[in-house]
């Protein structure tokens, strides 16, 4: 009991975990919490280390590329990377809690405040998201 209300701890907006459980990837990533709905799913961003051509061809997606630099995240990150905030990611709570408590998910740190606020600036105002979606996990 004491061990679930830990988990639920950690899954709030901001923090980063690594994962390897995730459909159609085959290696671990770092991902971003940024906010829950009503139904008991988790809405996270992935890191990425680069940027694939076909994000840096369609401004409206580059422009939610996020530079997450190494000097401000030491304790995880190898290399300068990018807060990919184009593609809105969900899992269940239930699902992301038994990753946490099988170990299949790792938390790492949370995100610097002034990241932070200017994930949640630029999501808001982006016309990639619908209105449900930053009312629900932007607000």
């Amino acid at each position: 009991m004491e061990s679930d209300v830990l988990r639920d701890l950690l899954i709030k907006r901001g923090n980063i975990f690594l994962s390897g459980h995730f459909d159609n990837i085959s290696h671990e990533k770092f991902f971003v919490i940024i906010g829950e709905d009503e139904n008991d799913f988790v809405g996270f961003f992935f890191i990425n280390s680069a940027i694939n051509q076909y994000i840096l061809n369609r401004p409206e997606f580059r422009n939610l590329q996020i530079p997450l630099l190494k000097s401000n995240y030491k304790n995880f990150l190898h290399h300068d990377s990018f807060l990919d905030c184009h593609s809105l990611v969900k899992i269940k709570k239930d699902v992301l809690r038994k990753l946490l408590s099988d170990k299949n998910a790792k938390y790492k740190t949370e995100l610097l405040d002034s990241d932070l606020e200017k994930i949640l600036l630029l999501v808001r105002k982006s016309p990639l998201f619908s209105k449900a979606q930053k009312e629900t996990f932007f607000k």
